[in-house]
C-alpha cells in the first residue's frame, strides 16, 4: 500500500513533461535544430549545389567579408532607417489618429462605428503578396491609377516608374508597408484608449481641461505602456521583413532599397554562398534578441505592476 502511495505522487509530477514532450520535440526539429545548423553553416563555404560533406571550414571569413563590402553599409542603413524607423514612426502616429478617430463621440452617434472598424481591417486582411501586387499595379507608369490620376490633374506631364526611381523608390515601398500593417497598431491603441478610466475623462471637463490637455497629461501617460510594447513588436516584425521589399522592388533600382533580409537571400540564393547568407542572419538574429530582450523586459514589469 505505501508503494502505490509513493508511486503515485511520482507518476503525477511525470505527467505534465510527457504531455509536453511532443510539443518540445517539435520545436526542436523546426527551430533548434536548423538554427544550430545555421551557426555552423556561417563558418563554412557551402553552395546549394554541394552536399553537407563537401562543406569547407573558412572561419570567420565569411563575417570578415559581410562588415567589409561596401553593400552591407547601405542594406544596414535602409533596413535601420527606411524600412524600421520610417514606418514604425509613421504607423504609430497614424495609428494613433486613427483610433482617437474610431472612439469619437461622432462616429457612434452616426452609428459608424461598426462599419468603420471593419474598413479599417480590410488592409490585415489582404496577403501580404496580394497587397504588394496591387500596389505595383497602383504606381505602374503606364497603366497605374495614381500616374493617371496625377497626369489628369496636370500635376504630372507624364506617368513615373514610382518603384523604379531612386528619389521614390523608398517612399512608395513605406508606403506599402504602412497601408498593410497600420490596422494591427490601430486596433492595439483601440483597446489601449478603452482601458482608460472615463472618469479621469470627466474630472479633467470638471476642472475645465481642454482636449489638448485631456489628450497631454491622460490619453497619452495612459496609453504609454501599449504604445511602448507596439513600438517593440512591430520594430521586431519589421526590421526581419523580406517580403514587401523584394517583391516591390527586389532591391533595386540596383541596390538602393536593398536590405539585411534581401541581401541575406541574394547572397544565399543568388549568388549561391549559402555560408555568406548564414552569417546575415545570425546578426540580424542578434540584433532582433537585443529587441526582444527589451520586450520580454518591458511585458515582464508590466505583468509585474498589474499583479
Amino acid at each position: 500500500m505505501a508503494s502505490r502511495k509513493t508511486d503515485a505522487p511520482r507518476s503525477a509530477n511525470r505527467l505534465p513533461y510527457a504531455l509536453t514532450l511532443p510539443a518540445l520535440i517539435v520545436i526542436g526539429v523546426l527551430f533548434l535544430f536548423p538554427g544550430i545548423y545555421n551557426v555552423v553553416l556561417a563558418f563554412q563555404k557551402l553552395t546549394p549545389y554541394d552536399l553537407p560533406s563537401d562543406a569547407k571550414w573558412v572561419g570567420f571569413h565569411n563575417f570578415v567579408k559581410l562588415f567589409q563590402a561596401p553593400e552591407t553599409g547601405t542594406a544596414t542603413f535602409n533596413t535601420v532607417v527606411w524600412l524600421t524607423v520610417v514606418t514604425v514612426v509613421a504607423r504609430l502616429a497614424i495609428g494613433l489618429g486613427l483610433a482617437l478617430l474610431l472612439q469619437s463621440p461622432v462616429l457612434e452617434r452616426w452609428r459608424l462605428r461598426g462599419l468603420s472598424r471593419t474598413l479599417v481591417l480590410v488592409p490585415w486582411m489582404v496577403p501580404p503578396v496580394v497587397a504588394v501586387a496591387c500596389w505595383k499595379w497602383i504606381f505602374d507608369a503606364d497603366t497605374g491609377v495614381l500616374n493617371q490620376f496625377l497626369v489628369a490633374l496636370h500635376i504630372l506631364p507624364h506617368g513615373e516608374a514610382f518603384l523604379a526611381q531612386t528619389s521614390t523608390a523608398w517612399w512608395a515601398v513605406a508606403t506599402i508597408i504602412i497601408w498593410r500593417e497600420l490596422p494591427f497598431v490601430i486596433v492595439v491603441l483601440m483597446a489601449g484608449l478603452q482601458s482608460i478610466p472615463k472618469e479621469r475623462y470627466e474630472a479633467a471637463a470638471l476642472d475645465s481641461a481642454g482636449r489638448f490637455q485631456s489628450f497631454r497629461y491622460i490619453t497619452l501617460p495612459g496609453l504609454r505602456p501599449v504604445m511602448v510594447i507596439v513600438v517593440l513588436m512591430t520594430v521586431i516584425q519589421t526590421f526581419n521583413n523580406f517580403v514587401y521589399v523584394w517583391l516591390s522592388t527586389a532591391g533595386g533600382p540596383g541596390t538602393y532599397t536593398q536590405v539585411l533580409a534581401t541581401r541575406l537571400y541574394s547572397a544565399a540564393f543568388v549568388s549561391n554562398h549559402l555560408g555568406e547568407g548564414a552569417a546575415i542572419g545570425i546578426v540580424m538574429t542578434l540584433v532582433m534578441a537585443l529587441f526582444a530582450m527589451v520586450y520580454l523586459r518591458m511585458t515582464g514589469e508590466r505583468e509585474g505592476r498589474s499583479a
